[in-house]
Formats: C-alpha cells, structure tokens, sequence
C-alpha cells in the first residue's frame, strides 16, 4: 500500500502523524475519513460505536502534507 505521512490538524486526532494511502499516481485524496472509538474505564464494558472523521486537505501545506478537522461523518454516510 503507497503512503506518505500527513500531518492532522483540528480535531481527535490534532498534532499526529499517521499514513494516509495516496491513489495509482502517488497523489493525495482531498480528504481522509478516519475512524474512531473508544470506552472511558468505569463508564462501560465495551467500546462505543465507531465514528467516522473528515480531515480536509489544506492548500499549498505539503512540507509536510497537512489535513484539517472538518467535522464528524454522520452515521450511514
């Protein structure tokens, strides 16, 4: 699988660096929906649904390549 490290900022994940697949000719997606989940100790025994989060490409940001939050994906999308 191609990828290259991005750079996420303004959301769940702000500040990380993570892979983020680029398509057959080494170029980035406008935008990268990632998932998320999770439980908080002594509020429950399993983790909540998973969430999905869009990250939308910044213009001219690709030293390295950076991705702002633009808000979570509702259910079904």
């Amino acid at each position: 699988m191609p990828a290259v490290d991005a750079w996420l900022i303004g959301g769940p994940a702000d500040g990380r660096i993570t892979p983020i697949e680029v398509d057959e000719h080494g170029c980035l997606p406008q935008a990268v929906l990632l998932l998320q989940a999770g439980a908080y100790l002594g509020a429950r025994d399993h983790p909540s649904q998973p969430v999905q989060r869009r990250y939308l490409r910044c213009d001219g940001e690709d030293d390295p390549p950076t991705f702002r939050y633009d808000g979570s994906v509702p259910h079904g999308q």
